[in-house]
């Protein structure tokens, strides 16, 4: 089997609908950054073409109204780029995956005093460590890290319960005691 046969079997598979599609996301996934702009591609991605719908997804939900208000100005730029046209494009930020964030600066005290804060060598050791292969061993990771907030945190001194230092400063109890006295 010589070159041109093999030039004629790829032409006779491109043709076909489904790689149809994929061909129009791969020119989609090529002049997207033209489209959209450089910095706007930074914080959106192609996922796929379903039924002549580009779904995209976007780095939060500000990224998903703002785009979904130039919806139409993006598919009519678009349109005029690749060869079969797209019907509409539908954003979202449910699928956007983000490398964790590592911190060059000292934790804030303010950041500290939350409750969800965990310390920095907690979230350096979460970072490094495999996923949990058991909801049991979540669950310990879970109780670990609280226990050792909780070595941290000050005591109500209506219900004696762990709660942070910057509740006590505010009103001079946990979040619970003081949502109790309002009602």
């Amino acid at each position: 089997m010589g070159f041109s046969g093999l030039r004629s079997l790829i032409t006779d598979i491109e043709t076909q609908p489904g790689w149809q599609t994929r061909r129009q996301f791969a020119q989609v996934s090529e002049y997207w950054p033209k489209v959209v702009g450089y910095a706007v591609a930074k914080q959106t991605k192609p996922a796929s073409i379903q039924r002549h719908i580009l779904y995209v997804t976007v780095a939060n939900a500000s990224w998903v109204q703002t785009l979904t208000l130039e919806r139409r100005r993006i598919l009519h730029k678009l349109n005029r780029l690749i060869s079969n046209p797209l019907n509409d494009i539908r954003f979202s930020s449910a699928q956007w995956h983000t490398k964790p964030i590592r911190r060059t600066q000292p934790v804030s005290d303010l950041l500290k005093d939350h409750p969800s804060y965990i310390g920095e060598t907690d979230i350096t050791k979460a970072y490094n460590q495999p996923a949990t292969t058991t909801p049991e061993d979540a669950f310990a990771r879970w109780a670990t890290i609280k226990k050792q907030q909780q070595k941290r945190q000050e005591l109500c001194p209506e219900c004696q319960c762990s709660c942070p230092p910057g509740e006590i400063a505010r009103w001079t109890m946990c979040a619970l005691c003081i949502t109790k006295t309002w009602q």
